[in-house]
């Protein structure tokens, strides 16, 4: 009798857990019997995962961030290293989290385990010298953004394009009147959504500065509603206490685990950059974006240069330029951000030109790539990828 398939893998936070949940959904209908162990969180545990450590230890951002957590990062990679090792899996698939996944990944193809990484490191955009820690170290190396896969071509990086699963599933969605209505929200009411982070360092820079953003922009557009999708419940008890401590009032709804809702109701979307930027632009929102990192972070980017990205988020770096404003470090400011929303909301031509263009976008991402990852992966299994 054949044993089952075993297959680990790494997720480091809550986009990758939704990436890695739908590769699981897609792998076991191929291998009804595969076991899937390692480091992930709820959504690949509601699959059958089993998850040696909370997914949040490795959910950490920003260099300092991450200095500080170092030593129990490093343990926990030490640790789990060895209990692949032990295991043995058929293959390890690291999901995103590159400065954990990519030395493990390298350790564990030197022992002749196949491995496979999920999101391709953002060498194109700081560090690229981080290219040389993947050749020779994958199997396969799956890409979410076309120009990742032609950043690739001409090295020993074994990349594929295959889409991006946010693309595959808010391939449908629901009108603005329809998400108004099923969050008891008049159709005619004007609504923003606000998405500061699902990190809490996030949380921390960007929930007041929003709100006082969204303060400025209700007072210049009558009976605003303002949506407000967090990750978990502890991001809902220190965005709470951000928002009751800066005595600002809103009219204010705030859910957990209803993102996709909240942005297909609004009107226009103030959003930290990251994956919550392609969220928005799949589901066809005009939106502004604002990001902010620790001061001592920025100081490390500026003095030495490290970004080499054009831009900060995914739809600008998709289309090639500036089709939405970005507003990154000082230039995050209430005034500052609330002018550009009232710009969005009250210049149709503004909106609607940059809605055009997120459609064509989302077009070009959409490609089945649950499945799409979980083929490349049973071709790594199989021998078909060296």
């Amino acid at each position: 009798m054949n044993k089952p398939l075993k297959i680990m893998m790494v997720a480091g936070e809550h986009s990758g857990d939704i990436l890695a949940a739908g590769l699981i959904k897609r792998l076991k209908e191929r291998y009804p019997d595969a076991q899937f162990s390692g480091i992930g969180g709820a959504r690949m545990i509601k699959e059958g995962f089993h998850s040696y450590y909370p997914m949040s230890k490795l959910s950490v951002f920003g260099l300092f961030e991450v200095l500080k957590h170092l030593p129990e990062l490093l343990a926990i990679r030490r640790t789990l290293q060895q209990t692949i090792l032990n295991e043995s899996p058929d293959v390890f698939v690291g999901i995103d989290a590159p400065d954990f996944n990519l030395k493990l990944e390298k350790e564990l193809h030197n022992r002749d385990i196949k491995t496979v990484h999920y999101v391709s490191p953002t060498v194109w955009a700081w560090r690229p010298k981080r290219i040389k820690k993947l050749i020779g170290s994958l199997n396969a190396l799956l890409c979410i953004f076309p120009f990742e896969e032609d950043y690739f071509k001409n090295t020993a990086v074994p990349a594929y394009f295959i889409g991006h699963p946010l693309a595959d599933q808010y391939k449908q969605h629901d009108s603005t009147s329809v998400a108004k209505k099923a969050l008891d929200i008049g159709a005619d009411t004007p609504v923003l959504t606000m998405m500061p982070g699902s990190r809490m360092g996030e949380l921390n820079r960007h929930s007041l500065i929003f709100l006082e953003t969204a303060e400025k922009c209700a007072k210049k557009i009558p009976n605003l509603k303002v949506l407000v999708p967090l990750a978990d419940e502890s991001s809902i008890g220190l965005f709470n206490d951000i928002y009751k401590e800066s005595g600002i009032q809103l009219d204010l709804i705030i859910k957990q685990s209803a993102t996709a809702s909240m942005i297909a109701a609004s009107d226009m979307v103030l959003v930290a950059s990251g994956t919550a930027t392609l969220e928005v632009m799949l589901l066809k929102k005009p939106m502004v974006v604002a990001y902010k990192v620790s001061a001592l972070t920025a100081w490390v980017f500026r003095t030495f240069n490290l970004l080499k990205a054009p831009f900060v988020s995914m739809p600008n770096l998709i289309a090639g330029r500036e089709l939405i404003k970005e507003f990154i470090q000082e230039q995050v400011r209430p005034d500052v951000l609330a002018e550009e929303l009232l710009r969005i909301y009250h210049e149709s031509g503004v909106s609607d030109s940059m809605v055009e263009h997120f459609d064509d976008m989302a077009i070009s991402l959409c490609r089945d790539a649950d499945l799409q990852a979980a083929d490349i992966v049973s071709r790594v299994l199989n021998g078909d990828i060296a």
